[in-house]
């Protein structure tokens, strides 16, 4: 029984028995209480993606769901697509930092105040299970960048999925994996771990699979097949709402989009970027990335289209660089563009970016 567990249970007794236990009773009840409550934390904290925070105490969680037993009384279950973060009572408070670190995308700050904590900082399963989680994350996130072996990153990832397969993490867990997997161009077995998604009960993860499945594809040149998987992704969220599933939607049509371009049907290609880019919210920056990098690539297919296409990938390169995927392959076209209109120097400042800020990236490689 972990230990939130133990100071619930501990603190329901004294307040049940304080007005008939004596004295010493209750002194021995506070010590052992104190025992078993993390130092500065009592609860543990659960966010929700709708910014409701829950405290309690976890009773079981799984890849599905997590169970808490509220401070007050009563079980409440959430589904994994409904919880941004678990705080776990008694984790070090470099926890907070580091997670923030990972939201504004400073993958190696994080890592670097991972590496300041001492193996006796930790001391709970969950929150020694959370760290792994979030180093095999970091390098995830900086291998699809172009600033980590791809590889490397991919059996980190795999070791925690296989260590804990009731973490809530493990779901978004094979979506990365099968990332990797497509950098690493070994396609068949990226569409492996986007089962995982496509399999499961809920609808923002079967959009997920899709999406993903869909790029995967589209990677492999495999057009036609790629655009299914997108029109199978547009259908289940046309069913679905919020915020999660207005963005795979555009995400579906954004890689629609570029199937259309590659099969010889640019118009209507940019039609859908464009019709895209104009219900994409200002913070949606890694979706503008995208889009703008569609655009870019479908102007590309285009004859007589340098300029638009070149004007496309430089508002990701100076708007959206924060998505380094797209910025690579932004560098990448505006490399050759520069050099298609005779602006050699900038050509060659946009090789060299690449290759300095994104060295593993395969576009740095081509």
């Amino acid at each position: 029984m972990n230990k939130p567990r133990i100071q619930l249970i501990l603190g329901r007794w004294l307040v049940a028995e304080r007005k008939r236990c004596p004295g010493g009773i209750i002194l021995a009840a506070l010590v052992a209480l104190a025992a078993h409550s993390p130092a500065g934390a009592a609860d543990d904290t659960l966010l929700t993606v709708e910014k409701k925070t829950v405290k309690g105490a976890i009773t079981s969680m799984t890849k599905n769901e997590v169970t808490l037993e509220k401070v007050g009384g009563g079980e409440v279950t959430f589904k994994t697509p409904e919880i941004e973060l678990i705080r776990f009572a008694g984790e070090p408070i470099q926890f907070n930092a580091i997670r923030n670190q990972i939201n504004n995308g400073g993958f190696q700050n994080a890592l670097n105040a991972m590496d300041k904590l001492k193996e006796g900082d930790i001391d709970r399963a969950e929150a020694k299970q959370e760290i792994q989680y979030l180093r095999a994350l970091c390098h995830a996130r900086l291998a699809l960048g172009g600033g980590f072996d791809v590889l490397t990153a991919g059996k980190e990832m795999r070791a925690f999925v296989n260590a804990h397969p009731d973490n809530y993490h493990v779901l978004p867990a094979h979506e990365i994996l099968g990332d990797l997997l497509v950098a690493a161009q070994k396609y068949k077995d990226a569409t492996e771990f986007y089962k995982a998604l496509a399999t499961s009960p809920f609808d923002e993860y079967k959009m997920r699979a899709g999406v993903a499945t869909g790029r995967a594809l589209l990677a492999e040149k495999k057009f036609a097949e790629a655009q299914q998987a997108f029109d199978v992704a547009l259908q289940v969220s046309a069913k679905a709402t919020g915020a999660a599933a207005e963005a795979q939607q555009q995400a579906a049509t954004l890689g629609k989009a570029a199937c259309l371009a590659e099969t010889g049907n640019p118009d209507e290609g940019i039609k859908l970027v464009e019709g895209a880019i104009a219900k994409l919210p200002p913070e949606e920056a890694d979706l503008h990335a995208r889009a703008y990098v569609t655009l870019g690539n479908c102007y590309r297919k285009k004859p007589d289209s340098a300029k638009p296409a070149l004007l496309s990938f430089l508002h990701v390169d100076v708007l959206y660089f924060s998505n380094p995927q797209a910025h690579a392959e932004s560098l990448w076209n505006l490399a050759k563009l520069w050099n298609d209109i005779g602006k050699t120097e900038r050509a060659v400042q946009a090789t060299q970016l690449l290759k300095d800020r994104y060295p593993n990236s395969p576009w740095a490689k081509l």
